[in-house]
């Protein structure tokens, strides 16, 4: 027998209620927007000026997902440097 449970349509929120439903500030909403954390037609979307996020019950699993799977781990390599400072009377450990 299936389950005949229908899942809920996207909600379409503003700015604001995504803000405050991820409980971060509007400047983190949209610096995600600038850095394509968040991706128009996929997270928001965009009529002129006017933005709309859709948000679902999975919504957090999904963007999880995806930025785990977005994450790129670049080996670091740091080459010896000499740094020559001359000794003073300062209180700062230039040596440190």
């Amino acid at each position: 027998m299936k389950n005949n449970i229908i899942p809920r349509p996207p909600e379409l929120l503003t700015v604001e209620q995504f803000a405050q439903r991820l409980q971060v500030s509007r400047a983190t909403v949209f610096a995600w927007i600038q850095k394509q954390i968040l991706v128009q037609g996929r997270h928001f979307l965009k009529i002129g000026r006017v933005l709309r996020f859709t948000w679902s019950d999975d919504f957090i699993s999904i963007l999880l997902q995806e930025s785990a799977a977005a994450v790129v781990v670049a080996p670091v390599t740091l080459s010896p440097v000499a740094v020559s400072r001359k000794k003073t009377d300062s209180a700062l450990n230039w040596e440190y």
